[in-house]
This record gives structure tokens, C-alpha cells and sequence, in this order.
């Protein structure tokens, strides 16, 4: 059967008392107040501490479900044959995400912040691997932002990426038709591939 704090407090008060057979005289009001106001505010303590690790736990798991969301925007935009590529990257976005954060990414960003005021750096010095991190949860919400982030940024640099390298191959197909320096070998120019789509 549990005890109460009060007797919980009362037990381990009269263990510290040293004077055993007056033990309970000697145990004053004050005392034994103070013990259990320290039981409730270390058990309110947890009770917050473990309520902020729920939510920080919910919010990483609804902002990385955007995730899924982007996977799908970048699904309807790009034409049949490539949405596995484009869902193959949006995983990768999140595993590299996660390598990233995990290595460098956290102690850039949160490594070496104290309450020091005067010595501030450029970037986190410390941290790195997670060394001496003891907030996990804290730690997975931020990298749920940066894993987003990324994969935001990253259809933006595909189509970026995508229109540089069709122009460029568009520039050589015409460089080696048209020009009369290079010349590509006429047993390619019957194959429709080498030519230049509209």
C-alpha cells in the first residue's frame, strides 16, 4: 500500500533525527511543511516537464507530416514516369535531413548557446553527434522543421536544376547540328533521342 506525502515526510524526517525515542517531539511544523511542499513542487515539476515533452513529441509529428504533403504537391506537378523519382527524393529529402541535423545541423544551430553574454560565436562550437544533448524531444522538433525546410527548398531546385540541364542540352543538340567547329557524327542524327524536344 502507498503512503501519503505527508507520511512519506514524517518517515524520512524522523530517520534524520538523531535522537530516536523523542524523534517525534522534535520534529517541527516548519520542517515537515517544507518537506512536503518540496515532494509536490518536485512532482509538479515532472508532471510540466513531461506535458511539454508531449507536445514538442505531437507538434514534430504534425509539422514532419507536411512531408507527405509536399510529396504529394511534387507528385502533381511532375508527369507520370517521374513520380516515383520525385517521391524517392522527398524520402531521401528527410533521410539526408536527418544524417544532417543529426551530425552538424543542431550543433550549428544550438551548440554552445549559454547564458554568457559576452562571448557569442557565429555558429554552435559544441554538440556535435548529439554529444551531451539530454532534450531528445527538443532535438526532434527542430529537425522536423529543418527535414521541411529542405523539402520545400528542394522541388524549387529540381525545376531550377531540371530547365538548366534541358537548356544546356538543348544548347549542345544545336551546337552539334548546326555548327560547323563541332560536328557530331551523322550515324547519331538519324535517332530521335539526340534531338532537341519542343
Amino acid at each position: 500500500m502507498s503512503s501519503t506525502t505527508y507520511q512519506t515526510c514524517l518517515a524520512n524526517l524522523n530517520s534524520n533525527n538523531d535522537n530516536g525515542a523523542s524523534s517525534s517531539i522534535n520534529i517541527t511544523t516548519e520542517a515537515l511543511l517544507e518537506c512536503i511542499s518540496n515532494t509536490i513542487d518536485a512532482t509538479q515539476h515532472n508532471a510540466h516537464s513531461s506535458i511539454d515533452t508531449f507536445f514538442l513529441l505531437y507538434a514534430a509529428s504534425l509539422v514532419f507530416f507536411m512531408q507527405t504533403g509536399f510529396a504529394m504537391i511534387c507528385a502533381g506537378c511532375v508527369r507520370v514516369n517521374n513520380i516515383q523519382n520525385t517521391l524517392l527524393k522527398n524520402l531521401l529529402d528527410a533521410c539526408g535531413a536527418s544524417l544532417g541535423f543529426y551530425t552538424v545541423g543542431y550543433a550549428f544551430a544550438f551548440g554552445g548557446s549559454s547564458t554568457d553574454y559576452g562571448k557569442t560565436t557565429f555558429i554552435g562550437k559544441e554538440d556535435f553527434f548529439l554529444m551531451g544533448v539530454e532534450n531528445d524531444s527538443f532535438w526532434l522538433f527542430q529537425f522536423a522543421f529543418c527535414a521541411t525546410s529542405a523539402t520545400i527548398v528542394c522541388p524549387l531546385f529540381l525545376v531550377c536544376l531540371y530547365h538548366t540541364i534541358s537548356s544546356f542540352h538543348q544548347l549542345l543538340m544545336l551546337l552539334w547540328t548546326f555548327s560547323h567547329a563541332f560536328r557530331i557524327p551523322r550515324i547519331f542524327l538519324h535517332r530521335t533521342e539526340y534531338w532537341p524536344c519542343a
